[in-house]
């Protein structure tokens, strides 16, 4: 049975339940520590009004305007259900962090979203361990689901790539400990300024192209909302069409 069209997927800290809450209504736990999410959240986009039917709009004619977007808002068939999937660590296809469980409900959703977080000490064996996982599952089905890459906090990118490794880790550490509940007195932008890249966007892209077995590779910020509307439109698009093949 299939529960949404989009399973989020990714390392925890991806930034996923911060994607989650930035395209649809739903309000995620976020928080700056690993496994923030322990259950998947479900949220539903939908789709901005189009331009498209406004552009043949008369100017004088105030009721036609009003047609139009009565027609274009709203969800309807194009609209997509997100599932976000509490983060995977390595072995969770083995069901080490309660992977089982939540591999099966990728297993009931129509394509991956799979983060990758940009300010990670090491995000190529992030996305590796990720996709070993996701082979390893059941019977190997699921490694079949076609997915879409975004590298996510694309913020981070300001030339850092190529500092001393110490000191990109121990203040990668830093940001991940702090507050042990949500009621942390730290803003999300508080405990997120000062994190860094240990690989620059060019070299990064090169290494998950060669590792990549497809080209859909994007770009974002989920907590600027950078690409956010690039990566909906195009997600649209792509889910319209794998659902079309399996109909």
């Amino acid at each position: 049975k299939i529960v949404a069209d989009v399973a989020l997927v990714g390392v925890p800290n991806a930034g996923k339940s911060t994607f989650l809450a930035a395209v649809t209504r739903a309000k995620p736990k976020i928080a700056n520590y690993p496994f923030t999410t322990v259950i998947p959240n479900l949220g539903v986009w939908i789709p901005p009004e189009s331009t498209y039917e406004q552009s043949n709009y008369n100017k004088d004619d105030k009721n036609n305007i009003h047609q139009n977007r009565r027609r274009t808002e709203g969800a309807g068939s194009s609209g997509l259900v997100l599932c976000d999937v509490p983060g995977l660590i390595a072995g969770a296809a083995k069901g080490v962090g309660l992977g089982h469980a939540f591999l099966r409900h990728v297993e009931r959703c129509h394509i991956i979203l799979h983060l990758v977080d940009a300010t990670s000490i090491d995000p190529i064996e992030d996305f590796n361990m990720v996709n070993r996982e996701i082979m390893k599952y059941g019977t190997g089905q699921l490694a079949k689901m076609p997915q879409i890459v975004v590298v996510n906090k694309v913020d981070a990118f300001d030339g850092n790539a190529g500092e001393d490794d110490n000191e990109v880790d121990e203040g990668k550490a830093k940001n991940r400990k702090g507050a042990s509940s949500s009621t942390s007195n730290n803003s999300q932008e508080d405990w997120e300024k000062g994190l860094k890249t240990k690989l620059g966007r060019d070299e990064l892209e090169t290494k998950l192209k060669e590792t990549m077995t497809h080209t859909r590779l994007l770009w974002m910020s989920a907590k600027e909302k950078e690409g956010v509307d690039d990566l909906m439109a195009r997600m649209a698009q792509f889910t319209k069409k794998v659902k079309e093949s399996k109909s």
